[in-house]
């Protein structure tokens, strides 16, 4: 099996990134879940929500959770989440991230991971 994924990011994120990597890559992914954090969530709801959500993949290779800003309120639930369950959390997800996460979703973790955020710094260039 693969890797589970979950997003957990800022309302409207996790779904478009996830809408439009799946269009270029021109499959779905599977064993994947999100969840969106509305600006007036409690976290202790939401943790419990993606719980819920988290009890539908199949973790036997691990998780790897995944926000979009460090420190945000989405990445602190995440983080409890990757503490919760001995996992890695990954934040400042891109589109090149999300495609790299998809494409090479066969790699074990340790790879997945990697592959994931070098993708991602790799995506951010700045040019004249």
């Amino acid at each position: 099996m693969r890797t589970a994924l979950f997003l957990i990011t800022h309302p409207g994120i996790a779904s478009n990134l996830l809408e439009v990597a799946e269009a270029i890559i021109k499959k779905a992914s599977k064993n994947l879940a999100f969840q969106e954090v509305p600006m007036d969530a409690l976290p202790e709801a939401m943790v419990g929500n993606i719980e819920n959500k988290i009890k539908e993949l199949d973790i036997t290779d691990g998780i790897i959770f995944i926000t979009d800003i460090y420190g945000s309120t989405p990445s602190n639930i995440a983080q409890t989440l990757a503490d919760r369950y001995d996992s890695t959390l990954i934040s400042g997800i891109n589109l090149p991230m999300m495609i790299r996460l998809l494409n090479y979703r066969s790699e074990p973790e340790t790879s997945l991971i990697d592959k994931a955020v070098d993708g991602g710094q790799k995506g951010i260039q700045e040019t004249h």
